[in-house]
């Protein structure tokens, strides 16, 4: 009998990375930067995840059924990485009145809404995708592998062993699951189980937009600018196939686009499915008229796809991320790291979450050289540490009207003033870590100066925050009081003490991780960082 063929043995990667939506994507970008190998898992046959770009061949038109928007005041991870990419973006159209639909018997009412809908929203020219693609031409050939879902992950010590249900297994050093993390919870199992906390937030966790759907409608003309409408509609009352209508047609040709965001939930649509385009173009004409009838309807169900929507998902109403720290510690003595837009401090939910997490996660995997040698602080970089924070603190304030205009226009109702605040700090503190990351490589950190997990440097670097909080809280209790917007907002108007009470402890809460998160920055780049089990 002839001895059995061994099984080949895959070579051990420094860092698998599961799932190649945007923020594995610029993970691997940056990780291949910097000389670590890898291998990129993606369980759908296409990469990008909830980016999703159709051409309309008809019209030479870009259409995004998934992430479309940035916002370059609040978000600039996204604005940085179009520029490194060389791609351009263009500006959300608003120009125009806007229509209101509350009753279905009734004609649409036509309102001019200042500043727009959109508030400076931009979109890149020629579709998000254009981001997928640029950075998967970036990675060594053979790093990306399609159509493999990973289902089980072991830790051997040494490696982690990927099992996919189709194809041989994986073994890395370090993994990062770039996933929703409800997709974690209910597709992947873990030898050994994850800590109980960890595993019930992953199940506590919405994926914005999951179980959502979007349209767009392509035409050979945008003839409601010539009316001089925007394309922006909200349709409000029970029958409603098109909550949300926005103009989406690409800049630079005479033809045009409308996209729409479909108020029907899952189990809904499945009903409808076959007769939803024509609602959709129903719904449309009813809005814009009969000009309306005749584009070509694309439609893009997300609550379809199993490596976006959970179970979970397509049985609750959609619910904004949430600001989850546990899915931010690194697991398995620092080899497994949660990564995905929605484990964001700031942007979560947007492709700036998905970089700012993609971020975060570079600097966990990475640790600078132990050779280093300096024998002093640089004074000069800690000062310039502390200059950045004082401009970052006075363009807080600004930031804050800019997060509360944007809910406003998105039709948000609740929590508007502590939503605004959490949005304000996490990005203060998102830019105030990109400006330590500058400033590292100047300054001398040795592990002598380490104490009980603490760097020496911490409190010095902290103290150009002392006091923060509490001028920002006032700032925007100071702005509601006088704000016309939200006078039809009585607890944000003006706040009562169980609401202040509550922001306050939110805002202490994003201190505390991002206290904790620029120490560990200190200890890793003295070579000192130790893992969170």
């Amino acid at each position: 009998m002839a001895d059995p063929v061994p099984l080949p043995v895959t070579p051990v990667v420094d860092v698998a990375i599961v799932g190649a939506g945007l923020c594995g994507l610029a993970l691997a970008h940056m990780l291949v930067a910097q000389g670590v190998s890898l291998r990129l898992i993606e369980a759908r046959e296409r990469l990008g995840g909830r980016i999703l770009t159709q051409p309309c061949e008809a019209t030479g038109q870009a259409l995004d059924l998934g992430a479309s928007w940035f916002w370059p005041e609040t978000e600039p991870r996204i604005t940085a990485l179009l520029s490194e990419l060389g791609l351009a973006s263009h500006a959300q159209h608003d120009p125009g009145d806007a229509l209101w639909l509350t009753d279905p018997n009734r004609e649409p009412e036509r309102r001019s809404e200042v500043g727009g809908i959109h508030v400076g929203a931009r979109a890149v020219t020629g579709g998000a995708a254009r981001i997928i693609h640029t950075l998967a031409e970036s990675l060594p050939p053979g790093s990306v592998r399609t159509a493999a879902a990973v289902h089980l992950l072991r830790d051997r010590g040494e490696y982690i062993e990927l099992i996919c249900r189709t194809g041989p297994a994986i073994r890395a050093r370090q993994v990062v699951l770039a996933l929703p993390p409800r997709l974690i919870h209910q597709h992947i199992q873990f030898e050994p189980a994850l800590p109980a906390a960890v595993w019930a937030a992953l199940a506590a966790t919405p994926t914005w937009m999951a179980a959502q759907a979007k349209s767009a409608t392509t035409f050979a003309q945008p003839f409601w600018r010539m009316a001089g409408q925007s394309g922006n509609a909200f349709v409000r009352h029970a029958q409603a196939v098109l909550g949300e209508v926005f103009d989406a047609s690409a800049p630079g040709l005479s033809t045009g686009a409308l996209g729409g965001f479909v108020a029907l939930n899952a189990a809904q649509r499945e009903s409808f499915q076959r007769g939803l385009p024509l609602l959709i173009s129903s719904q449309l004409t009813q809005l814009f008229g009969p000009a309306a009838q005749d584009g070509q309807a694309y439609l893009q169900d997300w609550a379809l796809e199993p490596w976006t929507c959970s179970t979970l998902e397509r049985s609750q109403p959609q619910a904004p991320p949430q600001n989850e720290p546990l899915l931010r510690q690194a697991l398995w003595a620092g080899r497994l790291l949660l990564g995905g837009s929605e484990t964001a401090a700031h942007g979560a939910g947007h492709m700036e979450g998905a970089l700012e997490s993609a971020d975060r996660l570079q600097h966990a995997l990475c640790r600078p050289s132990a050779n280093r040698t300096l024998d002093a602080f640089d004074d000069t970089a800690i000062a310039s540490f502390a200059i950045c924070v004082q401009a970052l603190r006075g363009l807080a304030p600004q930031r804050y009207r800019q997060h509360l205009t944007r809910l406003l226009a998105s039709q948000q109702a609740e929590l508007l003033t502590q939503r605004a605040l959490l949005a304000t700090v996490d990005q203060v503190y998102s830019e105030a870590l990109v400006q330590l990351d500058v400033l590292l490589p100047v300054m001398n950190l040795p592990a002598s100066e380490i104490t009980k997990g603490r760097h020496a440097l911490t409190a010095s670097l902290l103290t150009a925050f002392d006091g923060w909080n509490k001028h920002l809280l006032e700032a925007a209790l100071a702005h509601n009081a006088s704000s016309c917007a939200l006078s039809n907002f009585p607890t944000e108007h003006q706040p009562d003490a169980d609401s202040l009470r509550a922001i306050t402890l939110d805002l202490a809460a994003a201190w505390r991780e991002f206290a904790l998160e620029l120490n560990a920055r200190l200890l890793q780049a003295a070579g000192e960082i130790e893992s969170t089990t």
